[in-house]
């Protein structure tokens, strides 16, 4: 797949914004795109420290530039086909956006990895963020399939109306012909509920590449609903006194507030998506109008939630067989284009169900713990709280 089809199967680009004539559009923009493109996959074979380095120093700036650029190669497509920006969509900065927003997400998962957040307090900043990473991500990606149904939706009715509109031009010249009195071999007509049919059953037609992008959308979900409830989770601690506060000599020369904004400095050249400050980190994890159970409540469902997905999946990525697979609906645990293995899903189960376990102990007798551990033995990016 080349980088035209990637954005057409991604981001339902038109193919006439990639065939456009316009300077710096169609080829001229695909040419560009191809280095920074490029660079996201020479990164993946650095290691972890380097990966980000270079996601840093290189492929940020590339990005924040790109995203410019998409900006004026939309404006021109609209004004080449006479376009209204308020109702079409921002095909080329929708696809630049949304590779920016999958790098970022990476950047955080790695920082996590790599124990730059060895902290409750430090993970906490790394999870929120993340999820709102994941939320945007998942928010774009929704609204691109649903303007892709619509079209298919309209292309359907259009070929409909078209095979309606040759079935009464038929009819009207076949009733021409017999006025005429004109003798003809009788010619087949075209059955117009089997083109309906056909119609709809292309329309519905799932490919290959449609599946591998609704396997990637579902672990999305699974990362999402996992930040979100280890988020939940420790603000359920805090409030329960089982967390003690950042001692005060991390802030003996600095602040909370300047260490997070150098955490996450790298983001603040991109003008999309808007980097997120200090203020919102303190707005957004502050649970303290929330019952203790309530919260508690809140994040086992979060986990409980992850877990029935990652259910659903262990249900399509199947394992290693000689038997044939019909990749339109499940995929072999060896694919090299699917976004999850098996091994990492029992992984991220192992999470979900050990926090889950401990959140009930919670809620049952907070007063019987005494301690809380922080583990990564599970899943590298994704601790278990263990309270003991």
């Amino acid at each position: 797949m080349n980088e035209g089809q990637h954005m057409q199967q991604l981001c339902a680009v038109p193919e006439a914004l990639l065939q456009s004539a316009y300077p710096g559009c169609g080829h001229s923009w695909l040419v560009r795109l191809a280095k920074p493109m490029y660079d996201t996959l020479k990164a993946l074979c650095f290691d972890q420290h380097r990966e980000r380095t270079f996601t840093e120093t290189f492929i940020f700036p590339a990005f924040a530039t790109l995203q410019v650029a998409a900006t004026g190669v939309d404006e021109s497509f609209r004004l080449e086909h006479g376009l209204d920006s308020q109702t079409t969509a921002s095909y080329a900065s929708n696809y630049v956006i949304v590779q920016t927003i999958r790098v970022m997400e990476r950047h955080v998962g790695i920082g996590i990895r790599i124990g730059l957040y060895p902290k409750w307090y430090d993970l906490s900043t790394a999870y929120w963020y993340r999820d709102f990473l994941l939320s945007a991500l998942l928010n774009i990606r929704g609204s691109i399939e649903q303007e892709r149904l619509e079209r298919k939706a309209m292309e359907l009715r259009i070929k409909l109306e078209e095979e309606e509109e040759k079935k009464k031009a038929s009819a009207v010249t076949k009733k021409q012909i017999q006025k005429k009195g004109k003798k003809k071999g009788k010619k087949k007509e075209p059955n117009l509920d089997a083109v309906r049919e056909t119609a709809i059953e292309e329309a519905a037609r799932v490919s290959a590449e449609d599946f591998e992008d609704r396997l990637e959308y579902t672990c999305l979900s699974v990362h999402r609903y996992l930040c979100r409830g280890t988020v939940r989770y420790i603000a359920a601690l805090r409030q329960a006194g089982l967390l003690s506060e950042p001692p005060s000599s991390i802030t003996m020369f600095t602040s909370h507030q300047t260490r997070f904004e150098k955490r996450f400095d790298s983001f603040a050249m991109l003008p999309q998506p808007q980097p997120l400050s200090f203020e919102d980190y303190v707005l957004g994890s502050d649970f303290s109008a929330v019952r203790r159970e309530d919260l508690v409540k809140s994040a086992g469902d979060c986990f409980r939630s992850c877990k029935g997905v990652i259910e659903r999946l262990l249900q399509v990525v199947v394992a290693e067989t000689d038997e044939d697979v019909d990749i339109t609906k499940k995929r072999r645990n060896d694919d090299l284009y699917i976004s999850v293995r098996r091994e990492e899903a029992m992984a991220l189960t192992k999470v979900c169900v050990a926090n889950s376990l401990f959140l009930h102990k919670l809620s049952m007798a907070p007063s019987k713990v005494s301690e809380v551990a922080l583990e990564f033995t599970a899943h590298k990016e994704y601790c278990t709280l263990n309270l003991k």
